[in-house]
């Protein structure tokens, strides 16, 4: 019966990072701030998602370009993903712009994809204070105002995506973690690719991970074979494309993949590749073998998450949601001395938890040690009071 009460609590129905709205009934998913730039000499507008935390803890953070469109996506899958063991916990920011052909574009041009003079460039060319908007005050503002763990991920599409590529070729100590949807590499005589094919064999990408998602744009008739070789312009994005993947070939020590999805355009693609950039930037962080994988042990968990952390460029610890399930399995399956180390664990790396004292606790009941179950509920009561807790501990004391 605790091990059935455990599961529910331990997985509760999906919500966002921020409360809804008792009195109006609105579901709130962020919190929306602005900030001044002295090196833009404009406001800003960010929106921030925090998960939701039943503790202090401290999480990696996604800068997400064009914010306001892909917000929702993104927190949506990070707050999934997560809560299933898939990927870590993280805050989300989205940064709005004002003028994309001017924050986005690393230099100055007039000229569009087709070689035509295009107004929406008029102010092109402001991407290096932009990024530098990201590093010397965006940055330190989401750093000092929330709990935050050193490992960033930049997130674009269009001409978002030519603004990743650029961080990632030119400032790849900014971001651990990099993902791009069909990127403008046509910009400025495609210089992106020419900065990528210097950069990729002489930088060292060790600890960083690009995802690369390219939609299908090309002319009806057309393959991805012949398109390679393909002059016609409207072809030329894909092309683009297939030629950056060539480079990325022999970029040293990147964690790369690139992706074409044939059956989506440059306005679609975003919401498929987002997911898939999240599973394959942190397949490594899940588990993997089932929790009711009886083979599981202590050595197990730990082997897995200094791989982990080793991934992440922190310590990361396992939740202690997964380890006392762990152990309340095992104790069900009458494992009493993995039980204890799962339980034990939790203890060693959540002192201040008062769950991980109940649970241990519960072991003790079930191996029919009252004075040390006593003890380990008059604990985890120290810690916190808990009805469940005190019932637990006053039913021991009333026992002769």
């Amino acid at each position: 019966m605790r091990l059935l009460l455990f599961i529910l609590l331990l997985f509760p129905a999906f919500c966002f990072g921020q409360s809804s709205n008792q009195t109006n009934n609105e579901i709130s998913i962020g919190k929306r701030f602005t900030i001044h730039s002295s090196i833009l000499d404009e406001d800003r507008e960010v929106w921030i998602y925090v998960p939701k935390s039943a503790g202090v803890e401290r999480y990696p953070v996604v800068y997400l370009l064009d914010g306001k469109d892909f917000f929702h996506s993104m927190t949506g899958m990070v707050a999934e993903l997560s809560s299933i063991g898939r990927m870590p916990k993280m805050i989300v920011v989205g940064i709005m712009n004002k003028d994309r052909g001017a924050d986005l574009t690393p230099t100055r041009s007039m000229f569009s994809r087709d070689g035509m003079v295009d107004s929406d460039f008029e102010n092109s060319g402001r991407g290096e204070k932009f990024i530098s908007f990201l590093h010397k005050e965006l940055m330190p503002y989401v750093e000092s105002n929330y709990n935050t763990h050193p490992y960033r991920m930049y997130v674009g599409h269009s001409l978002g995506g030519l603004a990743v590529l650029h961080a990632l070729v030119n400032y790849p100590a900014l971001f651990n973690s990099y993902v791009v949807m069909d990127p403008s590499v046509w910009w400025d005589n495609h210089l992106i690719i020419k900065q990528a094919q210097e950069a990729f064999t002489k930088q060292d990408y060790a600890n960083k991970s690009l995802y690369y998602a390219a939609s299908n744009t090309m002319k009806n008739g057309m393959d991805t074979v012949r398109v390679i070789k393909d002059t016609v312009y409207a072809n030329g994005n894909v092309r683009n494309s297939f030629q950056f993947r060539e480079i990325l070939r022999k970029s040293k020590n990147l964690h790369w993949a690139w992706k074409f999805y044939p059956e989506e355009n440059h306005s679609s693609l975003p919401l498929l590749s987002q997911y898939d950039a999240l599973r394959f930037i942190f397949k490594k962080y899940e588990l993997g073998k089932d929790l009711q994988d009886t083979t599981i042990t202590v050595a197990y968990i730990k082997d897995h998450y200094r791989s982990v952390s080793s991934m992440m460029q922190y310590t990361v610890l396992p939740s202690q949601g997964t380890v006392n399930l762990l152990g309340y399995i095992s104790m069900g399956n009458k494992q009493y001395e993995k039980a204890y180390s799962f339980f034990k664990m939790n203890i060693d790396n959540y002192p201040a938890s008062a769950n991980v004292y109940d649970s241990m606790g519960d072991y003790y009941v079930e191996k029919g040690n009252k004075k040390q179950a006593i003890e380990a509920f008059t604990k985890a009561l120290t810690l916190q009071e808990v009805a469940g807790t005190r019932k637990k501990l006053d039913r021991l004391q009333a026992k002769k």
